[in-house]
């Protein structure tokens, strides 16, 4: 590994972190809807307490994270437009998880919120100095 890589490989692996991100939270997402809470009465409140419109983005958050990986690994810029957007639809999410009192009762939302910012931020970063860089075309 040459030194002008070391950022590629911590993009990749920044990149991974957020899809596992992503998928933990699908993960329990999904679960609440399958009944696999052991609380099955909080699971339906909090399924209930989704919109639609949230569901969507926040999904389209997930699946594009995992897009942004692929176009990294294959080295192409398309990564960066790809990740912004996904960036703006979990932003969205969050703003209207914000208001989901529930949610906020079984999760700690400003530390995940945190790490999920910090996180994503690094990613634009890298993302940004490997596309100028010549790294991502």
């Amino acid at each position: 590994m040459k030194q002008r890589d070391t950022p590629f490989y911590i993009l990749i692996g920044l990149l991974s972190v957020q899809v596992a991100y992503g998928l933990y939270w699908a993960g329990y997402d999904v679960s609440a809807r399958l009944d696999l809470w052991e609380n099955q009465a909080l699971a339906t409140a909090f399924v209930h307490s989704l919109t639609m419109t949230q569901e969507v983005f926040f999904f389209s958050h997930v699946a594009l994270n995992m897009v942004a990986l692929g176009l990294t690994l294959a080295g192409r810029h398309w990564a960066l437009p790809v990740f912004i957007l996904s960036f703006v639809c979990d932003r969205a999410d969050w703003v209207i998880m914000g208001s989901n009192n529930l949610f906020s009762i079984l999760v700690d939302v400003d530390t995940w919120a945190l790490f999920s910012f910090t996180l994503q931020g690094a990613i634009i970063a890298l993302l940004v100095f490997l596309r100028f860089e010549g790294r991502l075309r």
